[in-house]
């Protein structure tokens, strides 16, 4: 028995094993305290993944939101944030708001000197909803993202909606992959990303701020 104790004894005792238990202790105490950043579409969370393919006037071509992030971004910094609305061309609301958008992109663009910060990139996610009356199509969205005639939007000539043509990406989820990822459930509903790729702002947050723009403009100033 005493045999036995002088061996535990000297397995203890042995300097490489004492450091190796202690590289493993902290390892854990690492485990058990890290605070992963969750992904989703509350305040806070790292947006999900959005890969698709986008549209941008000259055609289409594929789409990883993930390629507009900065990870080594720092609050208070320029940086490029991010207005993601989901839409769908046959949404009257969409169609309405489709002015207000465009707005955004020309206000929040690094040429204009009283805007101060890098250019916000303004991204429309285009949807179908299953509704009665909505029927889609990636040439439909050509025509309302140009304002280009022979096609309808919300029972109207695409072109006819307010507002100028837009310059922005207009991404393909007519499959409604995205707003499935997205836990999205209307149109048109709104995020604010930050340039590293975390939710700042969402249109189920109207009580800090009535829109996007109000967000972007509240929550994008540089510091001086």
């Amino acid at each position: 028995m005493r045999l036995h104790e002088d061996e535990a004894a000297g397995v203890t005792d042995s300097p490489l094993l004492m450091v190796a238990a202690l590289v493993m202790a902290g390892l854990m105490v690492v485990a058990l305290t890290a605070d992963p950043v969750a992904t989703g579409t509350d305040v806070g969370d790292r947006a999900p993944e959005l890969v698709s393919q986008a549209y941008d006037g000259a055609g289409w071509a594929t789409f990883n939101l993930e390629s507009y992030f900065d990870e080594s971004w720092v609050e208070g910094e320029p940086g490029s944030w991010m207005i993601l609305e989901f839409m769908d061309t046959d949404c009257p609301y969409c169609v309405n708001s489709a002015e207000k958008l465009g707005d955004w992109d020309a206000v929040f663009d690094a040429a204009n000197p009283e805007w101060g910060n890098e250019d916000v990139q303004v991204i429309a996610v285009a949807a179908e909803l299953n509704i009665d009356g909505h029927d889609s199509s990636r040439e439909e969205i050509q025509a309302f993202r140009d304002k280009t005639p022979g096609y309808t939007c919300a029972k109207q000539e695409c072109n006819a909606r307010s507002g100028a043509a837009h310059n922005f990406p207009y991404v393909d989820d007519l499959g409604l992959d995205a707003m499935d990822d997205w836990d999205v459930r209307g149109t048109p509903t709104y995020f604010v990303i930050q340039p590293d790729g975390i939710i700042a702002w969402n249109s189920d947050n109207t009580g800090r701020f009535t829109d996007a723009g109000e967000a972007v403009a509240t929550l994008a100033v540089v510091d001086a």
